[in-house]
């Protein structure tokens, strides 16, 4: 299965970054959005795993004892840059990203080893889409520029779910394998 470390949003965090995207999508710009149903923080890409390897990622979240935290989800950017924009996020306060920045440093030092390695320094984001081409990319860095305090409102993280994504022509369809309460 192809699996990754999440955690969800609450229903009107979602509402408001769903609102944004149909702005995003006024830009003119040639995005892929993200469904709705799968807008989340990604804390671990795993990648391809087999049954054994799923079963020990399933151990491994299960003797952590994580701290639940209240984030604010403000803020919106692109990677690599907003002048040559290949991924649209949604990001935290500098505040809550040392609240989210903890949890995700657990997650990845407690499964060292297992899934694709990523050098990266983890940050607190949501994907709100990809760019196909660069077709308006002036108009959506831009935009985003202008937007660059948009707030989404509070997220309580209260689970950390172990996904599966299964890739469709429509886009993934991901499923909870596991999920882990923080307290």
């Amino acid at each position: 299965m192809r699996a990754f470390v999440a955690i969800d949003l609450p229903d009107r965090v979602i509402d408001s970054l769903a609102a944004f995207q149909a702005e995003l999508s006024a830009t003119g710009a040639d995005l892929k959005l993200v469904e709705r149903e799968n807008l989340h923080f990604t804390v671990k890409f795993l990648g391809e795993m087999d049954d054994p390897q799923s079963s020990e990622v399933l151990s491994r979240l299960g003797r952590l004892r994580l701290r639940k935290a209240t984030v604010d989800v403000r803020g919106v950017g692109a990677f690599p840059s907003p002048r040559r924009p290949r991924v649209v996020w949604a990001g935290v306060t500098r505040e809550s990203e040392g609240l989210v920045g903890p949890i995700a440093r657990e997650v990845i030092g407690a499964l060292e080893g297992m899934g694709e390695r990523d050098d990266r320094p983890f940050q607190a984001h949501i994907t709100l889409g990809r760019v196909r081409s660069f077709g308006h990319s002036r108009e959506l860095g831009e935009f985003l520029a202008k937007q660059s305090d948009r707030s989404f409102g509070e997220a309580a993280l209260t689970e950390l779910k172990l996904k599966s994504s299964r890739l469709t022509p429509r886009g993934p369809i991901y499923s909870d394998v596991g999920v882990f309460r923080l307290e």
